[in-house]
């Protein structure tokens, strides 16, 4: 199995601010929300980082509902949130938020899981005008390149910017634009933890033992998670 991961973006709310959000959303799924020690390997840990103004989680592997969360955190805010997703190591994409309400999306390979008629995959090419008037401080001009259609037998290794550390067709292309949009991504190179970890679930994201051996059997997966 690829890579699967989940994050929130939250421009100008503070860690303290986006701990209270998270908090209410988890008791609103009859879960809870907690700063506790761990590490990614452990069930029901993620990471919360704040980079100058904005703040980003880390969600927990295995947890699915990342746009609820993000749409939620957005409306109790009134900020704008980005829904980030890495898909089996293929693609990033995210889905934009203001004041909880959907008005952005991206996707680089928008067909990736059906032909889309012409309307729909537009919606998913992304609108760098759009988040330069949402995000205090950043250019269209600054992120509008990433906003292109990958094309999977490209053999020729371009970025979309000189100074990116990944190239296009490269799912961590996600922590160059969210550098861009002053987002930090909570972990190191050496996946060391760049932040406060939490303990978090849902009841649809049980929370469960640490040692592997005392776990349950697996939760319910999505279908695009089982191959």
């Amino acid at each position: 199995m690829g890579l699967f991961l989940s994050l929130s973006g939250v421009i100008d709310a503070s860690e303290k601010e986006v701990h209270t959000a998270l908090s209410d959303f988890a008791r609103s799924q009859s879960g809870g929300f907690e700063l506790a020690e761990g590490t990614t390997d452990d069930p029901n840990i993620g990471v919360i980082t704040r980079g100058g103004k904005n703040t980003t989680v880390l969600y927990p592997d295995g947890f699915f509902e990342w746009d609820d969360a993000s749409q939620y955190i957005s409306a109790q805010l009134n900020r704008p949130v980005f829904s980030f997703h890495i898909h089996d190591g293929d693609l990033w994409m995210f889905i934009l938020f203001q004041n909880g309400k959907e008005v952005g999306q991206f996707n680089p390979l928008p067909e990736y899981w059906e032909e889309l008629f012409t309307d729909e995959k537009l919606r998913w090419q992304g609108d760098a005008a759009l988040i330069a008037e949402l995000v205090p401080g950043v250019s269209a001009d600054a992120i509008a390149r990433y906003f292109v259609e990958w094309d999977p037998e490209q053999e020729e290794e371009l970025r979309a910017y000189p100074d990116d550390d990944f190239a296009i067709c490269d799912c961590w292309q996600m922590c160059d634009f969210m550098k861009r949009i002053g987002l930090e991504y909570p972990m190191g190179h050496d996946e060391s933890i760049v932040g406060d970890t939490f303990r978090f679930w849902t009841s649809g994201f049980a929370l469960l033992p640490s040692d592997p051996k005392a776990r349950p059997p697996n939760q319910k997966k999505p279908w695009w998670k089982l191959w």
